[in-house]
């Protein structure tokens, strides 16, 4: 089985290549990335989030370099990286990123309702 982070990889370029030329790129526009060993049963190769209102993208070291690039790559999909220069496989590999980010979910409407209205209806033989 292929792995997910490896779909969209171009393996015209080493892991640990594209990974320092996407850290590169989150250099030049100014997103703070940090490398850190996540610990946990599932713990995954990290992602984007908000601190204190700025942009941080949180990988974990424990996991391969192109579960890294995958989760950098979606971190830097959402950006203009149109004045960044970059090799092409690396360019390609964040479009492709970018395209697979509808598979993603995202909230399209309000939320439904919590677990406290999810009850069980009581039918006529509970009753008393």
């Amino acid at each position: 089985m292929v792995p997910p982070a490896a779909l969209h990889y171009n393996r015209c370029m080493p892991p640990d290549r594209l990974l320092s030329e996407l850290l590169r790129i989150a250099a030049c526009i100014g997103l703070e990335v940090r490398s850190v060993g996540m610990r946990g049963k599932h713990a995954g190769p990290g992602g984007l989030c908000t601190i204190q209102g700025k942009p941080l993208v949180i990988l974990n070291h424990r996991t391969s370099a192109i579960d890294r690039s995958t989760a950098l790559a979606d971190a830097l999909a959402g950006r203009d990286l149109s004045a960044i220069e970059m090799p092409p496989q690396v360019r390609g590999f964040i479009a492709a990123r970018r395209r697979g980010r509808w598979r993603l979910l995202l909230p399209e409407r309000r939320p439904g309702p919590g677990l406290a209205v999810c009850r069980p209806r009581r039918t006529e033989r509970d009753e008393p």
